[in-house]
């Protein structure tokens, strides 16, 4: 972590690390079933998606 102001964190990866969580979100999306998502990943499954979305379209920068 290179910041936290109490409500947002600004992250610092390298590449390697970020493909890590883009990939481990894909897979949470694929492989969990909607009625258990929120509970077994912590987030709602229309959030996950919104965040994958952001991310691939970072990573199309790199």
């Amino acid at each position: 972590m290179v910041h936290s102001d109490g409500e947002g964190l600004t992250l610092s990866l390298t590449k390697e690390e970020f493909f890590t969580l883009v990939g481990s979100i894909n897979e949470a999306l694929e492989l969990v079933d909607d009625w258990e998502f929120e509970t077994r990943v912590g987030v709602a499954r229309d959030f996950a998606v919104a965040l994958r979305s952001t991310m691939s379209d970072l990573a199309h920068g790199l």
